[in-house]
């Protein structure tokens, strides 16, 4: 993994695409999933230095302000079966969120039209009543200060353990683990309008740099079943409370194993998130569902979530033991959100097991780049075809990664060959690795009057006249 492309070194500019861009990539659905029942989001004013109420049925508590507050400190209790629960501090984190470059939710359509501060949301379970605290270093009360009552309703599918959903294998790179989708942890793609048409469709960074680990700094005593429903709320939460886009998090771990799909566009695809800000461009974040400060994740949580950055890391071809320039910053492939700030998140037990983290993606990874796709992107040169975007996944046939300027494929029976320029937006026209023409056998060579390129079962033609690629099918024999 020594390569400096692509090993031990890396420095990219955030690049941001939109998904017109890039069409066509892998599918996304988006027709509108039903809300879950008996769903419901309040915003309760905190005009006193403390305001208690008694409400229907919530799940999930956050407090809100108008954005630029500094200094505050927030904290909650909850009632439950008639009890009224301990204070508990709310941690306020402002530096979650967007890239302050790439604001989000500001959209002039957008219903607030504004980002706003606020605290990690608190799973509560099933409160009937709540007394909230938010005020300033100096013990004032904060103007426009809110706290945010979320149920996320039920849905049949949330005490279903078959909710994982099978995915990529393969013997190399390393496969992408069993995920629960979007669709069934039951997000609402409908809310991602809520802050304005420009947030419907996904942005896209460059190529996939660096993984950064958080923890939600919420409770550890959750069920399985309420994992679902904790991640809608949470959803919500970013979405309704803090004026983002979609969820922050590209990928979440219950503290059981189970690996959940977060921000939409695409789990295989450097989809920009809103959860290190300064640093989402290039790199992806996984949120350990828990508050990790004084208690250990659990062993299947740490395992799942090292299975998770293998996954991402070898399709992109970077060493989980690398150092790399982001954001201005040399920080380690592999980092925790405190690595970029002033801090506690992951919390200090899950901080202190990135070393740990860093060695086993190394060795469910072989420690090595050796795929025929890495091989053959390696003699074509990394400057000359730029970094990977779609990083190496199965096609129906072979195996592909999609390059900054070219796209690379291999099968055993075809051997590693490229598209690039007009001949690779053709290619992807008609669906890259598509049974009807299958594989490309050749590169790209010029021919008298324009230039051609050989797949399984035909021809990509170009010529000088009518400048455009024609598709020929046919034995290229």
């Amino acid at each position: 993994m020594g390569n400096t492309a692509m090993g031990k070194t890396a420095r990219l500019l955030p690049l941001v695409l939109t998904a017109a861009a890039l069409v066509p990539l892998p599918h996304h659905p988006t027709t509108p999933e039903p809300p879950a029942q008996d769903t419901s989001y309040q915003e309760i004013p905190l005009d006193g230095p403390s305001v208690q109420a008694r409400t229907e049925p919530y799940g999930m508590v956050g407090i809100i302000w108008p954005a630029g507050v500094q200094g505050v400190t927030a904290k909650v209790r909850v009632e439950r079966d008639g009890r009224w629960t301990g204070w508990q501090p709310l941690r306020v984190e402002d530096e979650h969120g967007p890239d302050p470059k790439d604001p989000e939710g500001t959209q002039p359509s957008a219903p607030e039209g504004i980002e706003r501060g606020g605290t990690e949301p608190l799973w509560v379970g099933d409160a009937t009543g709540v007394q909230a605290s938010a005020v300033t270093t100096a013990g004032t009360t904060i103007a426009g200060a809110k706290m945010v009552l979320i149920r996320p309703g039920v849905l049949s599918s949330d005490a279903e353990e078959s909710a994982q959903v099978e995915t990529t294998s393969g013997r190399s790179p390393y496969p992408m683990p069993l995920m629960v989708s979007r669709k069934r942890w039951g997000a609402d793609e409908r809310l991602r309008a809520h802050n304005g048409a420009d947030c419907v469709r996904p942005k896209y960074s460059s190529t996939v740099l660096a993984a950064f680990v958080h923890h939600t700094a919420d409770r550890n005593d959750y069920t399985r079943t309420q994992v679902p429903a904790m991640v809608r709320a949470m959803y919500t939460y970013h979405v309704r409370s803090r004026g983002w886009c979609d969820l922050g998090y590209n990928f979440l771990v219950d503290r059981f194993g189970r690996v959940f799909e977060g921000r939409y566009g695409g789990a295989q695809l450097p989809v920009l998130g809103a959860h290190t800000a300064s640093y989402n461009a290039n790199s992806f974040g996984v949120a350990l569902i828990g508050n990790f400060e004084q208690t250990a994740p659990p062993a299947a949580m740490l395992e799942s979530t090292a299975r998770v950055l293998a996954w991402k890391l070898d399709a992109n071809y970077r060493s989980p033991q690398a150092t790399i320039v982001l954001g201005g910053s040399r920080l380690h492939t592999v980092s925790g959100h405190r690595d970029t700030k002033a801090t506690a998140c992951p919390g200090t037990q899950l901080y202190t097991k990135l070393g740990w983290l860093r060695q086993r993606v190394n060795a469910l990874m072989g420690g090595s780049f050796a795929t025929p796709v890495y091989r053959y992107a390696r003699k074509l040169g990394f400057r000359n075809i730029g970094q990977p975007f779609w990083g190496e996944h199965a096609t129906r046939t072979g195996w592909a990664t999609y390059f900054a300027t070219r796209d690379v494929f291999y099968s055993v029976a075809t051997g590693p060959h490229s598209t690039q320029g007009a001949f690779r937006t053709r290619y992807r026209q008609l669906g890259a690795g598509s049974a009807r023409l299958g594989l490309p056998i050749t590169d790209t060579y010029q021919v008298r009057g324009g230039a051609r390129q050989k797949f399984q079962r035909g021809w990509l033609v170009w010529d000088r006249g009518d400048r455009q690629v024609q598709v020929v099918y046919g034995r290229t024999s």
